[in-house]
């Protein structure tokens, strides 16, 4: 059993959700209902789940079924950390994704590639549908693969065909045929689909057949494709088709790299297997250095200098994107160094006891008078005791009575009980009296009312100092996204020159782009659209595949940064972030004196509000040692 979670991803014929008991693994639930044949194919593909094949590819792992046990889709394991392989061939997303890789990075990229496509073969699995969005890669340039449901899987003699595909990464042989129900691919097949990715690593995003038509007429990469047609050959003579400008040159590769670039691309059979691309791209890895001015520049060293300083420095055109190109980047390193000289100390204030003893304290004495008053009370009190008793031998017993009462009129009326009764008195008082000045001075020693202020002024200095550290992250911040704005200008402005009605789309004609041009969709610029508006007839899979259609034509842009512009807009935030610096430093250093000043006050009344609890705390147990001597002599006469 498994419960559908949180939505994380769509494609065209499903979407992916988290499964809540378990975050390791994600869910795949159809859109619509599969056929008999998926089904089957889904749950063989899960039965044979193996290790090497949970390395490289989100293979199905189990079947999904509805509560009414038709089929709904499968269970996979989650991929953290990945992103679809395209995203490495745009130099904005490298920068945002892998900001420290570079051309070194996106030869094992190729490499870890060919492994993957090498085991997954080895299993007797044909990948089919293969193209840059199902196939994914993470920051140690680690491959997986995506939508394994597409893959051409083998039980016994029946095969589950893969019927799918993009005719860029489609072989001319698979071309000509029109259609791709029930055609059996092989390795050989798959290794096209490879080779082309690998070239697109290789070549930064650009095709092996798109470049500069050289042909009087529109010459599509479909019909490139089946023509062999390779753009960077370096072996066919009269080409319809020349490499774009300011690429590379296949030419400045290692000699492995040109012969099976060449057999991938201009022969139909015994293409290279994904093991020689492995040994290939070993091969070219050890014959490459390190550019002296980029530490995201290597190239061969067969080359005499780095080619993309020349990209930059010749045609302006930007392949890694370092902050090195950009000017008025302000220096923010003594940021440390300033909070450094503003140290927040703690202030533990030591809590007072309520409670005050001096050990073996002794009474004061006791004023004669008041013992003489005391013992003369006492005499009075037993002569009535005994007239009491008196009576009674003589009377009766009923007059024992007689004797509280006597006593009772004689501690109202008699003088000497009125003295200590006030003088009892006044001693509680003044015990009373010490008690709450004493209480009252560790509440005020304890909690003091500034220590509220002094938190407060404590919290907001914090504030500042982490505003104040903040700053180069915000600059940074800012400033990626002035590039990422400008880069998303240009990018923009290469997408609407591509007219929906003039370049091909799998399985849209005339009639679907007429449908799709009227409703403003009119160039791959205006694709964005399709996220707030609905065409009647253009659903999911339509939409995707208009989106895979975008995404391949803009493998084609070659950023060429308008640096002026740039460092103009980031001066203009530099000033802006040392405006806001000097400022927060005016105000660290203003809120760091009030502190101190509240601090020195604190401590200061605390020390005196100790001496006080000494000196107060004295006097308050000699009363309570005083009273409770009188109490002693006199309080249980009254």
């Amino acid at each position: 059993m498994y419960t559908v979670g949180r939505q994380i991803g769509e494609g065209g014929e499903g979407t992916i959700h988290e499964v809540q008991e378990n975050n390791t693994l994600v869910l795949k639930v159809y859109k619509e209902a599969v056929d008999r044949d998926k089904a089957d194919k889904l749950v063989y593909m899960a039965s044979v789940t193996d290790p090497e094949l949970a390395k490289f590819a989100a293979w199905p792992i189990d079947v999904l079924r509805d509560n009414a046990g038709r089929f709904a889709g499968f269970v996979m394991r989650k991929l953290t950390g990945f992103v679809p392989l395209h995203m490495l061939f745009s130099p904005m997303d490298r920068k945002r994704l892998f900001p420290d890789k570079g051309y070194n990075f996106l030869i094992h990229v190729a490499r870890n590639l060919a492994t993957a496509f090498h085991k997954i073969h080895q299993l007797g699995i044909v990948v089919g549908d293969i193209n840059e969005a199902n196939i994914l890669v993470n920051g140690t340039g680690m491959i997986a693969l995506i939508d394994c449901d597409s893959f051409q899987v083998k039980n016994g003699n029946r095969y589950y065909f893969c019927e799918v595909g993009i005719p860029r990464y489609t072989p001319p042989e698979l071309l000509q045929m029109g259609s791709f129900e029930k055609v059996v691919r092989t390795i050989n097949t798959d290794s096209f689909s490879l080779a082309t990715l690998i070239f697109q690593l290789l070549f930064m995003g650009r095709a092996p057949f798109t470049g500069v038509n050289r042909s009087k007429g529109d010459f599509e990469e479909d019909a490139a494709i089946k023509q062999h047609e390779f753009a960077y050959s370096l072996r066919r003579v009269n080409k319809k088709l020349t490499p774009a400008p300011n690429s590379l040159n296949l030419k400045d590769f290692s000699p492995g790299l040109i012969n099976s670039f060449h057999a991938a691309f201009e022969v139909n059979a015994a293409r290279p297997e994904p093991k020689q691309w492995v040994l290939d791209l070993d091969e070219f890895n050890k014959e490459i250095i390190r550019c002296g001015r980029s530490g995201l520049h290597f190239y061969p060293k067969t080359l005499q200098d780095c080619p993309w300083c020349s990209f930059r420095d010749r045609a302006g055109i930007v392949y890694f994107m370092e902050d090195a190109h950009l000017k008025g980047i302000p220096e923010l390193q003594d940021i440390e160094q300033f909070v450094n000289g503003f140290k927040l100390e703690n202030l533990e204030i030591r809590k007072l006891a309520d409670t005050f003893t001096l050990g073996t304290l002794k009474a004061a004495p006791i004023d004669p008078e008041y013992k003489k008053l005391f013992y003369n009370n006492r005499a009075t009190q037993i002569i009535a005791i005994l007239l009491t008793l008196i009576i009674c031998f003589t009377v009766s017993w009923w007059f024992i009575s007689l004797g509280p009462v006597f006593l009772m009129i004689h501690n109202f009326l008699a003088p000497s009980s009125k003295k200590l009764k006030a003088e009892l008195n006044n001693k509680k008082t003044e015990f009373i009296g010490l008690q709450d000045k004493f209480q009252a001075l560790v509440k005020k020693h304890n909690q003091p009312p500034e220590m509220n202020k002094y938190n407060a002024s404590a919290k907001k200095m914090t504030d500042l100092i982490t505003t104040f550290r903040s700053l180069p992250v915000d600059f940074q911040n800012k400033k990626r996204r002035i590039e990422e704005k400008h880069y998303n200008i240009k990018y923009q402005v290469h997408l609407q020159q591509f007219d929906i009605r003039n370049y091909p789309i799998p399985t849209f004609g005339p009639a679907k782009k007429e449908l799709i041009y009227n409703n403003g969709i009119r160039n791959a610029a205006d694709l964005h659209k399709l996220q707030t508006q609905k065409i009647t007839g253009i659903g999911p899979k339509n939409i995707q595949i208009l989106y895979d259609w975008r995404r391949q034509i803009g493998t084609g842009f070659s950023y060429l940064p308008d640096t002026v512009a740039i460092d103009r807009e980031i001066s203009f935030t530099a000033n802006e972030i040392y405006i806001k610096k000097r400022k927060l430093e005016n105000e660290i250093k203003a809120e760091y004196k009030s502190l101190n000043t509240l601090r020195a006050s604190i401590i200061n009344t605390t020390e005196l509000l100790e001496k006080q609890y000494v000196a107060l705390g004295s006097k308050l147990y000699q009363a309570q040692v005083d009273l409770e001597a009188f109490e002693g002599i006199a309080g249980s006469w009254f």
